[in-house]
């Protein structure tokens, strides 16, 4: 049975990961078919947590005990927001609250309820793998998305002196550029939010509390925040071109950063 719970451990985080990414990206721009699909992935979640929980009830009482109350809290915030969305349609609410019952959840699932679990070492081995991957995948983004506000300068540098030159014609437009670089950044940050949940959940693990003390975990969180900023400028105060571009430059430069500290012998991110 072990093997079969780590499968459905790694399958539920997955559906989960995947929900809170169509649900954030239809938040930041109104999209029916990105809805749906959250919404479908959020039930799947919460079906494949009461199965695993109804297998806790009746054959490992009381389910309740140690870790297993976690399951149980990330289970009952599912479920009271899939409520508020089918009667309140609150989505900011059913985002905020399903982003605190992943890290819950992930919490459960990848830290191990004793010393003696056969599961510790692996799964939080796959717990750290997965958080490397997810924040691989959006610093992957953003570096696209900087690729794009660049060519936008460089378009609307070439566009405004009338350099209709062949660099000019193979450019993408201006506005799909923009667009472009703001989808890899909706895309982004909420991968980055989702690994650093699950980085923030190992780390107190093997590191105990010095961890908050590692200049990688401010750098990271910096990342986070500047990008952060770059949507709350775009989808709320309505900024676009030139001084959005030069925003994601100087967004990609807090990952340049994060990446010195990393190499630089000044974080435990360096053993892994």
């Amino acid at each position: 049975m072990l093997g079969d719970e780590r499968l459905l451990y790694d399958f539920i985080i997955s559906l989960y990961a995947l929900s809170l990414l169509f649900v954030f990206s239809d938040l930041v721009q109104p999209n029916r078919q990105g809805r749906r699909l959250g919404l479908l992935f959020l039930v799947a979640v919460w079906i494949l947590q009461t199965v695993f929980f109804s297998w806790k009830v009746f054959d490992q009482y009381p389910a309740l005990a140690g870790n297993d109350s976690l399951l149980f809290y990330s289970w009952a915030l599912v479920t009271v927001t899939l409520v508020i969305k089918r009667l309140y349609r609150m989505d900011f609410i059913v985002f905020a609250g399903n982003l605190l019952g992943f890290a819950f959840l992930a919490s459960h699932l990848f830290i191990a309820p004793t010393e003696s679990s056969p599961l510790t070492e692996p799964l939080l081995s796959e717990l750290v793998f997965i958080h490397a991957i997810m924040a691989f995948f959006a610093y992957v983004l953003f570096s696209l998305s900087t690729v794009c506000a660049a060519l936008y300068l460089i378009g609307n540098y070439l566009l405004k002196r009338k350099r209709w030159n062949w660099t000019l014609r193979r450019l993408p437009s201006l506005g799909t550029l923009q667009l472009f670089a703001y989808r890899l950044n909706m895309i982004g940050v909420p991968l980055l939010m989702l690994a650093l949940v699950l980085g923030l959940i190992w780390a107190h693990e093997k590191v105990e509390g010095g961890f908050w003390y590692d200049p990688k975990i401010f750098g990271s969180f910096l990342v986070l925040v500047a990008y952060g900023v770059y949507l709350y400028q775009r989808v709320v105060r309505g900024w676009n071109g030139q001084r959005l571009a030069w925003w994601s430059l100087l967004s990609f430069a807090t990952i340049v950063v994060n990446y010195i500290i990393s190499n630089a012998g000044l974080s435990f991110h360096q053993w892994l």
